[in-house]
């Protein structure tokens, strides 16, 4: 839009530099990612060895290149800041998100939370979306709900296995929440479901 603008002599310098200066930022947006949770000491002289560090963890295959890393927000007694790590190209943004739960298997990092760098209006619109994915939790335990594409989604948590009808399942599993179906003993039995 704004070279378009610019080659039909509407735009002025400023706006011109406004333009670049937004794309850029853009382009730096799709790149970073927030990690929360990462201990902050009195002085983070090794903040990037840190980072760097569980990049090596969670993706294996080939370690991407961190551009910068720094904390935001203000200093808080007993609060650690989240980081904001920019690194070199937006699929080693997508790589370390997908392969962040690989932290989690680690002592060092198993209570880092990783998450794309989101702006106020994002973060707002993630707000209500997890709102409404715990109150579908609390209403329907027997689904799975999760947040895809801007969306709150449900699917079935288990699947019976192939050598059950649907209506047996649902015997088996009532049996095991606690009511005991007809011609059934009041011990609880072991089920192994396929998952999907």
């Amino acid at each position: 839009d704004a070279v378009k603008k610019g080659c039909e002599g509407r735009m002025t310098s400023t706006q011109v530099k406004a333009a670049v200066k937004s794309a850029v930022m853009e382009d730096d947006k799709k790149r970073a990612v927030m990690v929360f949770g990462l201990g902050e000491g009195p002085a983070d002289d090794h903040l990037k060895a840190k980072v760097e560090d569980m990049l090596r963890v969670s993706c294996l295959a080939g370690k991407p290149t961190v551009n910068d890393c720094y904390r935001v927000g203000t200093v808080k007694e007993g609060a650690e800041r989240p980081v904001k790590v920019i690194l070199g190209s937006y699929e080693a943004a997508a790589t370390f998100l997908r392969n962040a739960k690989a932290l989690r298997q680690t002592t060092r990092f198993k209570k880092v939370y990783i998450a794309p760098d989101r702006s106020r209006e994002e973060r707002e619109q993630r707000k209500t979306l997890v709102s409404q994915m715990k109150e579908k939790i609390r209403s329907d335990p027997l689904q799975y709900h999760f947040i895809r594409n801007g969306v709150v989604c449900s699917r079935e948590k288990e699947q019976a296995p192939s050598n059950l009808s649907a209506s047996s399942a649902r015997t088996q599993v009532s049996s095991n929440s606690g009511t005991v179906p007809r011609n059934q003993t009041s011990t609880p039995q072991v089920l192994h479901f396929k998952p999907r």
